[in-house]
Formats: structure tokens, sequence, C-alpha cells
């Protein structure tokens, strides 16, 4: 059976939350999460992490922030995007569990601790939602968004719920940029953290039609593109480019083959010929893609230091010398 890489009992939990331009009433979802949360016994603390000025959010949370020394509430000085927003969050988490929750509800806070006893035997534990009284609307939306995230690579069949536990060791190893943080469990999982799935139900709140604009649409898309692309060429960006170099130079150098033979067996002139211009821009603009995939390669390995894309899930070790050469070898950085 697989085991998580943190295997520690959690004794402390951080509560954290990436404010941006969606939110609910603050002191209401706050006590929400604060009433399931305190049910299970653990030292508590709740990050807000602001993103950008928010003055409304301001107003209605100044209460609870003043009078609780479990609040903490940090505030970006302009819009970074939620994946800033996590990441300053974890940096100040002091808890040996995390649990990333959004600033309105998405399940009902009385699932929470069920959340948190699944983290006992994961890295992380991401969410679906039991939408089975959700709005048709919005189920649609979210099938969709499935079927995008699945093409990413995605198993899970909620990528749209951002609730989460996590543990601490994942965000050492794991870089989130822009909107990525959608994608947690996925790119968790490449890194070979153990990840679990988990069916909540679904607030009552979030079962409201909500509407999203184009760009909003338009951008998850576009982060499911690159999402799908660093997890599949990451690490070898000459076969994405050299496969579609290598695609223009043939059918290119078919064209070009097939205008020559003609010249010389039927004796056509190729001066007024559109298709020769055709062959020879795609056989140039193939040796131009390829040459890009071949010079991030090169990058990739001399200046950067290749991440460790594998977790050891266990060692087992049959006397003490053969420890200690493991951790001499290891501490060397060889394999």
């Amino acid at each position: 059976m697989k085991l998580p890489v943190d295997q520690r009992p959690i004794t402390a939990l951080s509560v954290l939350i990436p404010v941006a331009k969606r939110f609910d009433s603050p002191p209401n979802v706050w006590r929400a999460y604060h009433d399931a949360l305190t049910s299970i016994g653990l030292t508590l603390e709740f990050i807000y992490v602001l993103d950008g000025p928010n003055p409304h959010f301001d107003r209605e949370f100044e209460q609870i922030e003043s009078s609780r020394d479990d609040v903490q509430v940090i505030r970006l000085a302009r819009r970074f995007g939620e994946a800033a927003c996590l990441t300053e969050a974890v940096r100040h988490a002091s808890g040996n569990g995390l649990i990333i929750l959004p600033p309105y509800l998405q399940i009902a806070p009385g699932a929470l601790p069920v959340l948190i006893d699944r983290l006992a035997t994961a890295d992380v534990v991401t969410v679906s939602r039991d939408r089975c009284e959700d709005n048709i609307v919005n189920r649609m939306r979210g099938w969709v968004f499935e079927w995008l995230a699945g093409i990413a690579g995605s198993r899970y069949t909620d990528p749209g719920c951002i609730v989460r536990a996590v543990r601490p060791a994942v965000f050492s190893e794991l870089v989130l940029q822009e909107e990525q943080y959608q994608f947690l469990p996925l790119l968790a999982e490449r890194q070979g953290f153990l990840v679990e799935e988990v069916q909540l139900p679904q607030a009552e709140d979030d079962r409201r039609l909500r509407t999203h604009s184009v760009g909003s649409h338009l951008g998850g898309v576009l982060d499911v593109i690159v999402v799908g692309f660093l997890v599949a060429f990451f690490q070898k960006p000459f076969r994405f480019f050299g496969s579609i170099g290598a695609g223009l130079f043939i059918l290119g150098l078919m064209i070009c083959s097939a205008l020559l033979f003609e010249k010389l067996v039927h004796g056509v002139f190729l001066a007024d010929r559109p298709m020769l211009l055709l062959g020879v821009v795609m056989l140039v603009l193939g040796v131009q893609i390829a040459a890009v995939g071949l010079i991030a390669e090169i990058v990739i390995f001399t200046r950067t230091r290749a991440p460790s894309t594998y977790k050891i899930e266990k060692l087992v070790l049959q006397d003490g010398m053969q420890t200690d050469a493991f951790i001499a070898v290891a501490g060397d950085g060889q394999p």
C-alpha cells in the first residue's frame, strides 16, 4: 500500500483562505468554518490573504480580525492572483496540516472534519462536491471543466472545487504559478505525492446559479492548455516542438518532391506555382519549430537544476552498512 510522504499525525491546523474578487459575508463564512473545525480538537489558525486592496472585506471583517489572536490577515499591495495569495499563506502557516478554503462556501462546513481525517493517509486530499441537487447550468459547466481538465491529465471529478487538505511538505517542492492552484492535485501527483479524492456534500449557497464572464472561461481553457503542456512536456519539450516541426517538414518535403517530379518528368514550369512557395515555407517553418524545442532542451539541461520527479516510498535495508552507504551516496546527489 502506498504511504504519504509525511506520516506524522496532524496536531496543528492552518486554515488558508485566499480572498480575490468573489467572497461572501466574511464573518458568516469564518464562523461556519470555525465552528466546524473547532470540533476536531486541533490547534487552529486562520490565515486570510487579500489579493490587493479590498475595503469592503476589511470593513466587514474588522471586528473579527481585531478580536481574535488565531486570525491573521495579509494584504498584498496589488492584485497578483490567487496562486500568489496561497503561496504567501503557506509561507506564514505554522501548522503541520494545511486546509485550503475559499472565502465562500463550496461544501457543507460540517463535512470538513472528514477531510482532515483523510489527510492521515494522504499528502493531498481533494474534494468532489456531491452535486445531485446543484443547478443544471452549474453542473453542465462543471462537466465541461472536468472534461477539459481530463485532457490535461487530471483524473479528478471536480477540478472547480478548491477545497483541499495538504501536507506542508507538498509546497516545499511544488511551485504554483498564476491560476494553476486549481490543478494542485494533478501537479502534486506528478511530483510523486499521494493524492486522494473524497466526495462531500455541497453547500446550499453553492447550488445557486453562478455567472462567469467570457474572459474567465477563456482563462480557464488557457490554464488547462498550459498545465497539460507542463505535465506532458516539462522535462522533454523537444518531443512536442520536434513532433510539430517534423510533421511540417515532411509535409513540405512531400509538396516539393511532387513539384520536382512534375518539373523533371512532365516539364512543368514552377515559377508561377504557389504550391512551391507553400512547400518551401513549410520546410523552413518545420526546421524553426524543431529548433525552438532543441533550444528549450539545451536551456533545461544547462541552466536549470532538474527537480526530482519521483519519491521514494520505502527503503528496505538489511544492515547498518547499507544505510550509511545510501546516505553518503544521496548526499553527493548521485542516483
